[in-house]
């Protein structure tokens, strides 16, 4: 099964919502930090790879077409 990246994210927020109550044994904290930190990074993999594939095609003066880095004005 391939996870995706709104699963992975789900994961992590339940993950970090398990830690914020704090009822659980320091074994079981640690560990469930630790697959914290393996979600944080699937979602991060998930977003550098959405970041690379945001390119605006655009014709240039000669017509042809160029990608361009999407760039996001706030």
């Amino acid at each position: 099964m391939t996870t995706t990246f709104e699963s992975a994210l789900k994961k992590l927020e339940d993950t970090v919502e398990k830690l914020e109550e704090g009822s659980i044994p320091l074994d079981e904290a640690l560990s469930t930090f630790e697959s914290g930190v393996s979600w944080s990074r699937e979602c991060n993999k998930y977003l550098e790879n959405a970041e690379q594939r945001i390119k605006t095609i655009l014709k240039n003066g000669n017509g042809e077409y160029e990608q361009k880095e999407f760039v996001l004005d706030k």
